[in-house]
């Protein structure tokens, strides 16, 4: 999940929007869904399926999508 969208490198308005439930049971809608480009030192990677969620207070990657 990321919250800022110029993050993104491509995006698509969900017809079906959803949410997510942070710990503090704090509701955030998710507005797009998208892909991510990554630059680090001369290495670059793409992250898919993204999740824009301008609402959280922190960018949240999990294992399993840095592991694909």
């Amino acid at each position: 999940m990321a919250n800022h969208i110029k993050w993104f490198s491509s995006v698509e308005k969900l017809e079906q929007p959803g949410v997510v439930k942070t710990s503090d049971n704090t509701v955030h809608p998710i507005e797009h869904v998208g892909d991510v480009l990554l630059s680090h030192v001369g290495q670059k990677g793409l992250m898919r399926n993204i999740l824009h969620v301008p609402t959280i207070a922190k960018n949240l990657v999990f294992d399993g999508q840095i592991a694909d």
